[in-house]
């Protein structure tokens, strides 16, 4: 009976110290990776973050063309060059017109090799900020290509020409006596991605 007893006490207290060596791991020391050490770098991972600046030039000449910085990030493989999301501000330069975009993004080449030329594809909500008017929400988009420059096992930069639609809210239009229904924009970036 005693036998029996101890072993009940024993065995799980055994187990326990089975179990504190398998999870040993996930303890740290200071100044220790939070990753491990056997973690591959940021770089051969799957994750990828970035960054493009430029310029949107109105293509109807309603006084909306903006310079614009955005950041990105999301998915990257050998086929991919990203799939993810972004977010930006994009500012008029002769008003106090503001406009954020907040989209989905993809960038692809449509082959595993390296290659100058991709696609890159951006769909979203862009809160708009025009005259007095408050911030409104619009559909935006935007469709281009791409041509990447310096390329190496951290980094890539690029630039992209692309077509940008932002539709605009029917009352804000109203209010700042604007008559389009949309902006058209002839977009020109350059960027890094990580």
């Amino acid at each position: 009976m005693i036998t029996a007893l101890a072993g009940a006490f024993i065995m799980p207290a055994s187990g326990q110290v089975a179990a504190d060596k398998k999870y040993d791991r996930f303890t740290r020391k200071p100044g220790e990776s939070m990753l491990g050490k056997n973690d591959k770098p940021l770089w051969t991972s799957h994750f990828t973050w970035g960054a493009d600046i430029g310029s949107s030039i109105d293509l109807r000449g309603n006084d909306m063309s903006t310079f614009d910085a955005e950041a990105v990030l999301g998915y990257k493989n050998s086929f991919i060059q990203l799939a993810g999301v972004g977010a930006g501000v994009h500012r008029a330069f002769g008003n106090g017109n503001n406009m954020i975009p907040v989209y989905a993004v993809f960038r692809s080449s449509f082959r595993s090799a390296p290659s100058l030329f991709f696609l890159n594809v951006k769909a979203g909500y862009s809160f708009n900020s025009i005259g007095e008017t408050g911030t409104r929400r619009g559909f935006n988009c935007s469709l281009g290509v791409g041509i990447n420059l310096a390329m190496s096992a951290k980094f890539k930069s690029h630039i992209i020409l692309s077509y940008g639609y932002f539709r605009l809210d029917e009352e804000q239009r109203l209010w700042a006596g604007m008559e389009i229904e949309h902006v058209d924009y002839a977009q020109l970036r350059f960027g890094v991605t990580f």
